[in-house]
């Protein structure tokens, strides 16, 4: 069965790097949005319990934000080393 949320929070850790997706950013980006899907920091925990598909959907769609700034910012201090 497919989740929905997490194809959309998986899908926005990913939107921004797509174009050098190489295995250990994959793997990377799949770690920092189960982290982040997990400990819901600011807003998520506020927006999971909104009622009906808003609350479902946005705590992934935040946890997927925060992915994609850490998975990007992480991927250019490597270039810079």
């Amino acid at each position: 069965m497919v989740v929905i949320d997490e194809v959309a929070g998986q899908l926005l850790t990913f939107f921004i790097v797509l174009e050098v997706l190489r295995l250990r950013w994959i793997v990377l980006g799949f770690i920092l949005f189960r982290f982040f899907d997990i400990v819901k920091p600011f807003p998520a925990r506020r927006i999971e319990a909104m009622p009906g598909g808003l609350g479902v959907m946005g705590d992934d769609l935040i946890a997927g934000l925060y992915s994609t700034w850490v998975l990007a910012a992480v991927m250019e201090i490597s270039r810079l080393v």
